[in-house]
């Protein structure tokens, strides 16, 4: 009888004993997890939350830059048709552009400047390589001011013919200081000079 007792009492420690062992790696774990998920609710993680933010506005504008230099680069080769075949896809860039990525900022005046931008970049689908070239020069001034309200992700130099359209000149932008203007083409392809730079933002 009294080795059943002591049987009992040394099988309730060890049950208990084990008990506490398994409560206390539990219990470890949890805090691991609890430690990973302040790290990355935390951005631990090389960035800060305004570098996230500027990386998301830049990034929104890709696709209209992008398509944008592939116009001017084929004013500057004089071809037309590539022109006219890229403006479609510039004008779904800017009408696909989300104007939430640039929270904080002039969203009236940056939906005005995406309309009107997307509007005259459907004009570059004429043949007409001269009308081209006139809505392409109305749609830099457009998206310089754009570009300034809705980021850039990358550096791009505006550049400025002071002989185009009767020495009134015109403006473009472009992704290098060379100067390669796509108002004029072959017939005064270096013509012009760097006025300011957007810088990545």
């Amino acid at each position: 009888m009294k080795k059943t007792g002591l049987f009992a009492l040394a099988l309730g420690i060890l049950l208990y004993s084990c008990s506490g062992s398994k409560t206390e790696d539990h219990s470890m774990h949890e805090d691991h997890e609890m430690e990973g998920s302040e790290m990355h609710d935390g951005h631990d993680m090389g960035s800060s939350d305004s570098e996230h933010s500027t990386m998301m506005k830049a990034e929104g504008t890709t696709a209209i830059i992008d398509t944008y230099l592939a116009v001017k680069n084929a004013l500057v080769s004089d071809d037309s048709k590539a022109a006219a075949a890229q403006s479609g896809e510039l004008v779904n860039a800017l009408k696909a552009f989300d104007l939430n990525s640039s929270k904080g900022e002039d969203i009236e005046e940056l939906e005005r400047l995406q309309m009107e931008a997307a509007m005259v970049a459907e004009n570059l689908s004429a043949d007409d390589i001269a009308a081209q070239r006139e809505s392409f020069q109305a749609l830099s001034v457009l998206m310089k001011d754009f570009i300034k309200i809705a980021g850039t992700d990358r550096t791009l130099y505006q550049q400025y013919c002071p002989m185009y359209k009767n020495n009134t000149g015109g403006i473009w932008l472009s992704a290098s200081e060379d100067i390669k203007n796509p108002l004029f083409g072959s017939s005064m392809l270096t013509c012009g000079r760097v006025e300011e730079t957007l810088a990545l933002n």
